[in-house]
């Protein structure tokens, strides 16, 4: 099996998007506007979507994004001066370190230790 997709929900989707493609420089999938979009991550994808319905709840997702050269990637977002959920950290299992969108959602990057 494999993950085809994530969502992510907004209030803002304007906001979000340019987040994702300007900041952090994630690729445009599709984008469906005032209500979708989609970036492209490896062979899945992360969609973001305007908040309709009640249970679609903005700031309470997170999605884990596995990287090569973790501590160049953590540098590079450093110096965008986004919201930090957890600093750079050296597990047993992988490096890793969060960071919050506009909307607090936790995109975790890690690399594995092999």
């Amino acid at each position: 099996m494999n993950l085809y997709s994530a969502v992510f929900y907004t209030d803002n989707l304007e906001e979000v998007v340019s987040f994702y493609r300007d900041v952090l420089g994630f690729e445009v999938d599709y984008i469906q506007d005032g209500r979708f979009a989609s970036f492209l991550l490896g062979s899945g994808k992360l969609g973001i979507k305007y908040k309709k319905e009640e249970r679609e709840v903005p700031g309470h997702q997170t999605v884990f994004i596995e990287v090569d050269d973790i501590k160049d990637l953590y540098g590079r977002i450093q110096e965008k001066k986004v919201t930090m959920g957890k600093e750079l950290v050296e597990q047993d299992w992988a490096t890793n370190f969060s960071i919050l969108d506009p909307d607090g959602n936790k995109v975790q990057f890690l690399e594995r230790n092999n």
